[in-house]
Parts: C-alpha cells; sequence; structure tokens
C-alpha cells in the first residue's frame, strides 16, 4: 500500500511540474519564409515540425512602430506588455512593471537569453539570470572571428538546454536569432537552395513606382522584380540555415528529456516587403509586413492547428504568464491567447485589428475590410481582404466605400482612445465625419 502512495505522489508531482519556456524569436520573418504557411517552397523543417506539433496563427499582428527599426517597438510591447503609444514612453527608468522575464523569475524559472537584444527598459543583465551573446539589434557582419552568429546563438541556446537538464527548477530559454535580417550572409549552400530565377514573388510585387506614401523603402525606383528576387533568395537562404539550427534546439531538448514538457513557442518581430505594393522594407501596414508567424506547442496543447483570426503577436506575454498560471496584471494590454490555443477555437479574439506607424500611417481591420490612412498625405485605401489578401484592388472609388470607410473609422476612434494615440484623424479625413 504505501508503495502505491508513493507512487502516486511522484506521479502527482510530475503531471503538475511547471512546464519549461523556449521562445525563439526571429528577426524580419514574414509569413511568406515559413513552408508550414504554404506559399513557396521554403525549407523549414524544424519550424514546420512546430506547427504540425501545435497551434500556428495565420494572422498574428505587430501593433506598429514609432522607429523605422520596427523591432524595438515590436519588442518592447513583447517584453512589457503595454500598447504601441504606451511602450513609446518606456525607458531604464520609466517601465510600466516587471518584465515578462521578471514575472516568471518570480515565478521559480530561471532564466537565459541568447541573440538580439532591442527592447527599451531595462537590460538583459538586469532581467536574465544567465546570458551568453547579447548581440545589437543591426549587425555589421554575421561572421565574427568565432564563427556565424546564427549558429553561435544556437549552440549557446543548446550548452544552456544541456546544463539545466541537470537542475530542477523550471526554465525560461529567449532565443533572439538576428537572422533573418539585414546584412543577410550565410554559407554558399544555403543561398544554392534558392535559385534566383525560380523564386517565386507575390502578385504584388510589380515592375514600377514605389509606393508615394512610404517614407522608409529601401530600393531605388522603378521597382526591380528580378532585384526583389534576389532578396528573397537570401532571405530565405538565411532563414533555412536559423532552420538547422532551431532543429539543434530541438533535438537537444530531446535528448535531456525536455521535450515533452515544455512549451515551445517560435515567432517573428514583424514581417517585411520585398517589393509587394511597391515596397521595399518594413515600415508599411501591407499584411505581408505587419504580420509575422506566431507558433507554440506543448503538453496538452492541440496538434496540427491552422488558426485564422486576427490577433497581436504582443499576446504572448499574458499568455505565457497564463500557461504557468501567473498572476496577470490589470495594467497588462493584450489578451491571454491560452484558452484560445487549448481549445484551438476560432473564434475571434479581438473584435477589430489597430495598427499604426509614426504619425503618417494608421490602419483598422474589421471583418472582410481593412482601412489604411495616410493623414500627411491625405490619403486612404480600402481592401477587402476576403477577396484580396494581397491588398492590390484598392476600393476607395467604389460607390459604397464612404458607408464601409464611416464605420470603420468610428471603430479606430474607439481604439485611439483605448491606446493613447492623439493622431487627429478627423482633421486629416472630415469628409468622413460629417
Amino acid at each position: 500500500m504505501r508503495a502505491i502512495i508513493v507512487l502516486v505522489f511522484f506521479f502527482s508531482i510530475s503531471t503538475f511540474a511547471q512546464p519549461n519556456i523556449i521562445l525563439i524569436e526571429s528577426d524580419d520573418q514574414s509569413n511568406l519564409a515559413v513552408g508550414a504557411y504554404g506559399f513557396d517552397n521554403v525549407k523549414t523543417p524544424n519550424i514546420d515540425s512546430l506547427a504540425e506539433s501545435g497551434v500556428y496563427f495565420t494572422n498574428a499582428y505587430n501593433m506598429g512602430c514609432w522607429s523605422p527599426a520596427v523591432c524595438i517597438p515590436s519588442r518592447t510591447m513583447l517584453f512589457n506588455g503595454v500598447h504601441l503609444w504606451e511602450a513609446s514612453k518606456i525607458n531604464k527608468s520609466r517601465i510600466p512593471g516587471p518584465s515578462l522575464t521578471e514575472r516568471l523569475k518570480d515565478n521559480g524559472y530561471e532564466t537565459y537569453f541568447t541573440g538580439k537584444w532591442h527592447a527599451w527598459g531595462k537590460s538583459v543583465k538586469e532581467t536574465f539570470n544567465h546570458y551568453g551573446s547579447i548581440l545589437p539589434g543591426q549587425l555589421k557582419t554575421y561572421n565574427s572571428p568565432v564563427g556565424h552568429y546564427t549558429d553561435i546563438v544556437g549552440n549557446e541556446a543548446v550548452s544552456f538546454i544541456n546544463d539545466a537538464s541537470k537542475k530542477d527548477n523550471p526554465f525560461f530559454l529567449y532565443v533572439a536569432f538576428n537572422a533573418p535580417h539585414v546584412p543577410r550572409q550565410t554559407e554558399q549552400r544555403y543561398y544554392d537552395m534558392y535559385p534566383k530565377d525560380k523564386i517565386k514573388l507575390p502578385p504584388s510585387v510589380k515592375k514600377g513606382p514605389l509606393h508615394p506614401h512610404i517614407k522608409y523603402n529601401y530600393t531605388s525606383a522603378p521597382l526591380n522584380p528580378k532585384t526583389m528576387q534576389g532578396r528573397y533568395q537570401q532571405n530565405n537562404a538565411m532563414v533555412t540555415h536559423m532552420d538547422d539550427r532551431i532543429g539543434e534546439i530541438l533535438e537537444a531538448l530531446k535528448k535531456q528529456g525536455l521535450y515533452e514538457n515544455s512549451i515551445i513557442i517560435f515567432m517573428s518581430d514583424h514581417g517585411i516587403s520585398f517589393g509587394e505594393n511597391g515596397v521595399a522594407g518594413k515600415v508599411c501596414l501591407y499584411d505581408v509586413s505587419a504580420k509575422a508567424p506566431l507558433i507554440i506547442m506543448g503538453p496538452g496543447i492541440p496538434k496540427d492547428k491552422k488558426l485564422e483570426q486576427r490577433l497581436y503577436l504582443q499576446d504572448i506575454y499574458p499568455t505565457i504568464l497564463d500557461f504557468v498560471g501567473a498572476d496577470i496584471p490589470e495594467y497588462i494590454d493584450f489578451k491571454s491567447l491560452k484558452s484560445t490555443i487549448k481549445k484551438a477555437s476560432k473564434e475571434d479574439v479581438y473584435n477589430s485589428i489597430y495598427l499604426a506607424m509614426f504619425d503618417d500611417q494608421r490602419s483598422i481591420i474589421q471583418g472582410d475590410y481593412k482601412l489604411i490612412m495616410y493623414p500627411k498625405a491625405k490619403a486612404v485605401e480600402l481592401y477587402n481582404l476576403k477577396n484580396d489578401k494581397w491588398e492590390t484592388d484598392n476600393l476607395i472609388a467604389d460607390s459604397n466605400s464612404k458607408t464601409i470607410v464611416k464605420k470603420l473609422l468610428n471603430e479606430f476612434v474607439q481604439w485611439q482612445k483605448e491606446t493613447g494615440d492623439e493622431l487627429d484623424i478627423k482633421l486629416a479625413f472630415p469628409e468622413y465625419f460629417n
């Protein structure tokens, strides 16, 4: 009888052991650069395996930016849990509360970082127990005296996993690859996987003028599709290189017996455009740039579930807290996805999606429609995303567009109040408010 009691007690402890949290984040990776998302033959077998083993979201948005380095706002929101304009006020002495890392530490997690750190607020050394390489937002080169930085970051993550396996407490491992951000440098064998003339371009990449209202456009006019094929080649090569290192991280977890009790998240901070809609860069609100992959797998999470409802990448902060049973503070603006993930629910998380960049771009998405506004240029674009996912058919000249725009703007104004967006949209577009 005693043996049975001991066995039951041991089983209970094992069953309720806190899961390890592994957050892997890439930089400048759109949904088009993940094989599982189905655009082209991008070779990401290890990222794809996470999607097959869990839930993957196809409409996860970065809320926006106040900096041409879009990764800064994205990551600042991610680790602090507050909306765009509140996050823009964060510095080392002005923070809304403990970061995601600090909250996990308070809940018994050992924390480790390696890779790119580009978030405002406290530093890596102030918030993580352990850290490896701390890399800048913009590398001058990926080739260091001791190897390629993608390999270095991957190897440091594996080393931490091997060490952590010898300890009893759960861990939070944040692996922040710089890839596939410029400069897009990798081994020739990865470039050879993607012959430039075989690269498939989205239908929104067309030879011609650059977008007239996008300030940060990193190419010369007229836009050349062949040049964009070269960028896709470089980008895909970098992604496949990174995917190899992700495979080694997953293998280390399996080898050390940690894989089954780990929640593994793969995401990027935002996407990037390579010629889509006349844009070469990421400071725009078209979906190719505004969305990024978001994949989560782990104990009790359904397998191979594709979810298409719209949400924010930064929802991961409260989601992680929810999964580990930690309290979610009231000031956290983003929403936990735990229930959505556990049920593979297709119900909406948000009634609408608000997007903003600087004071010259705004967007609201609700139902089938997406409105993009350029207040300084007094220009508006309206798309039906259900019929036109590449955003190539501007409906603003249609006879019924004004009714649709007015409805979307009413929703947008509510978001302005919620986020503290002080832009006077009524002054920019008075014709829609009379």
